[in-house]
């Protein structure tokens, strides 16, 4: 056993996180127009939790010019539950989203048009997704879970997630029974706590979601699911190929990754900025953002969206597994590993001296 998610980190940044997650639901209203795909300067960006601790590399990349300085304005797609960040990208409503791998693989089977750019979370997935089970339950490990019922917040990528789990343990999917019970919340905890369900697929929102309705859970996924991808950001083909606004997008974003793992006071002091109620319990947000600057953290310590294409592999061949795909994408075409040199192609000590002298001006509160 990996962790509790009892109220570690959760409780003083679920409800912000909601909050934050609406509020970008909310702004649908705005403008429904196709973008410029960076021809005058400008990128839309949908991602599901903007201006938040889950994206601070977004925000450090933003609030330390280094967008500005890469001749990049970022605007924010409007986001919701009911419009797949994939097909934002691939509508042109959006000309970036970050999206989990299952739904990017899902997307690239139904359009020949986008491509994976940037590996987003190369540090690993086991902070971010897990098979959970209530604190006080008897089930142990993963082998527990044979002939029993395990929920699931989504059809695809945590079915995928759960099928990988099982295989560990020497099973497969069929050795237990799957339900769609959906995101977290107050009813899917109830359900989880009277057993109808014995364990659930899901993600850290989730998780928050059951800390909030006073149900601490246990992670019983085995150790080795590190070589399945968490997700990354999406691109159409066409905007690759037309100039290098991309390239300069991803190196910003490198470039704030980078801050935000050798400086965290900076990362502290933007996320402060823009989303102040995620850090009514500073102590337990640091232990929230030094836990996911942790999965952001390069295989090679060095170089960063690489995209490894067995990884990206190992989920296609788990989600045609797990029945949640058919056919298979040519990762040969979709993965487009050959910008990264250049978007890695930043000075990084003239990068440390930027964020330090923006510290100075606009350090954290303690």
């Amino acid at each position: 056993m990996r962790r509790t998610l009892s109220n570690r980190h959760a409780r003083p940044v679920a409800g912000a996180m909601a909050a934050v997650l609406l509020a970008t639901a909310l702004s649908a209203c705005g403008s429904a127009g196709k973008t410029s795909g960076g021809a005058d300067g400008t990128l839309t960006l949908a991602t599901p939790a903007p201006n938040s601790l889950f994206t601070f590399n977004e925000v450090i990349a933003e609030k330390l010019g280094f967008f500005k300085e890469e001749g990049i304005t970022v605007k924010l797609a409007p986001v919701s539950d009911n419009i797949p960040i994939a097909g934002l990208v691939e509508n042109s409503k959006a000309d970036v989203g970050l999206v989990a791998a299952t739904d990017a693989i899902s997307a690239a089977l139904k359009s020949d048009g986008l491509r994976l750019a940037y590996d987003e979370r190369t540090g690993g997935n086991g902070f971010l997704i897990g098979l959970v089970v209530p604190e006080k339950s008897p089930i142990k490990k993963v082998a527990d879970l044979k002939g029993k019922n395990v929920g699931l917040a989504s059809p695809d990528q945590d079915r995928a997630y759960l099928t990988a789990a099982l295989k560990k343990a020497g099973m497969g999917i069929d050795d237990v029974k799957t339900t769609m019970v959906g995101p977290g919340s107050p009813s899917v905890a109830q359900t989880l706590e009277s057993g109808r369900i014995a364990a659930y697929a899901g993600t850290l929102t989730d998780f928050f979601a059951f800390d909030e309705a006073g149900l601490p859970v246990r992670d019983i996924t085995p150790e080795g699911l590190e070589g399945i991808p968490v997700g990354g950001y999406i691109v159409r083909a066409e905007t690759l190929k037309k100039s290098d606004v991309l390239v300069r997008f991803f190196r910003a974003l490198a470039r704030g990754t980078y801050v935000g793992l050798e400086r965290p006071k900076v990362a502290e002091a933007a996320t402060r900025q823009v989303a102040p109620e995620q850090w009514s319990d500073a102590e337990q947000a640091r232990g929230l953002l030094d836990a996911l600057s942790k999965t952001l953290v390069p295989f090679d310590k060095q170089n960063f969206g690489e995209i490894r294409p067995d990884r990206w592999g190992n989920a296609q061949s788990l989600l045609r597994e797990a029945g949640v795909i058919d056919g298979s994408v040519d990762l040969n075409e979709f993965l487009v590993p050959d910008i990264l040199q250049k978007v890695n192609a930043f000075d990084r000590k003239a990068t440390l001296s930027t964020a330090d002298t923006w510290l100075t001006s606009n350090g954290s509160k303690t």
